[in-house]
């Protein structure tokens, strides 16, 4: 019996150990990942209301990961009253952002273009914008 107490304790010791460790590797993924989120700040705004004013933030990158620069944005808006708005000629900048005017956000079309990638058409739920949208480009073959 005593024996059989000693091994579940030493087994059960090994294992806090592990969670111990693998609770400080994702605490510490979870900190390096808030730095590279905190360090360009959000000024995307989703409307409070349909067809309400809102503003797009764009973070663009390649397949690798790394920011792509001068990336053109136009985005168009059909709004629920059947009016249309776009925001066109949106430029990421050297960090891959791109903050789009306020516009009034119905359904919502996000074109990309850039040298050397393909051309992307993305659909954005509006009701989204509080976060920044988040959009790889593919590099033309």
């Amino acid at each position: 019996m005593r024996k059989l107490f000693l091994v579940t304790f030493i087994i059960a010791a090994m294992c806090s150990v592990g969670l111990a460790q693998q609770e400080q590797q994702m605490s510490q993924q979870n900190a390096a990942s808030s730095q590279m989120d905190d360090s360009i700040p959000n000024k995307g705004v989703a409307p409070k209301v349909p067809n309400g004013i809102g503003r797009l933030d764009l973070r663009v990158v390649d397949e690798n990961g790394n920011p792509v620069k001068g990336v053109r944005a136009d985005l168009e808006s059909i709004r629920t009253d059947g009016f249309f708005c776009e925001a066109l000629n949106t430029l990421t900048d050297a960090r891959g952002v791109a903050v789009i005017p306020p516009l009034h956000m119905g359904r919502l079309t996000l074109k990309l273009k850039a040298s050397g990638y393909e051309t992307q058409k993305v659909k954005i739920i509006a009701s989204t914008l509080n976060e920044p949208v988040r959009v790889t480009m593919i590099r033309k073959k």
